[in-house]
C-alpha cells in the first residue's frame, strides 16, 4: 500500500471516484472525480461525470489537470488511476497528451492516501460518517 510520505510534493498525482453511491442532482446520478497531490493530499479539483456517460468530458479533465498544473507552477511526473474506473481512459489520454506518465493501480493500494478524503468527502458534503 502507499502511503503520502512515500511520494515528494507535485511528483504524483492521483485521480480517483471520490463517492462510494450516486449523488444526485436534480434526480440525475453523478460520480464525483477529485484530482489530488499524492505527497500532501492536496485536492486540486473535481470533474462531475453523470452516470449515464462513461466517462468525463475530456475539456473538463484536461481543465482540471490545467489548474492543478498552474497550482504548482509545473507539472507531476506521474498520474496515478484505479483500476476499472469509467474515466480511466480520458484520464490516461489527457495526462500523456501533457507528459505525465499513468500508473494504474487496485484502490486497495493508494487507499491510506485516499481513504480519508473519502471519508471526509462523506461526512463533510453527504452528511453521513462512514467508519
Amino acid at each position: 500500500m502507499l502511503t503520502p510520505d512515500q511520494f515528494e510534493v507535485n511528483e504524483t498525482w492521483i485521480a480517483a471516484r471520490i463517492n462510494e453511491d450516486f449523488l444526485f442532482v436534480q434526480d440525475e446520478p453523478y460520480d464525483i472525480y477529485i484530482l489530488m497531490d499524492a505527497a500532501s493530499t492536496y485536492v486540486f479539483g473535481h470533474v462531475a461525470l453523470p452516470v449515464t456517460n462513461e466517462a468525463p468530458d475530456k475539456k473538463d479533465v484536461e481543465a482540471l489537470l490545467k489548474r492543478a498544473s498552474e497550482a504548482k507552477n509545473q507539472w507531476a511526473e506521474t498520474l496515478i488511476l484505479t483500476e476499472n474506473a469509467p474515466a480511466e481512459s480520458v484520464f490516461k489520454t489527457c495526462a500523456a497528451r501533457n507528459g505525465l506518465s499513468i500508473k494504474v493501480l487496485p484502490l486497495s493500494d493508494i487507499e491510506p492516501i485516499l481513504g480519508p478524503v473519502k471519508r471526509s468527502f462523506e461526512s463533510d458534503l453527504i452528511g453521513r460518517t462512514t467508519d
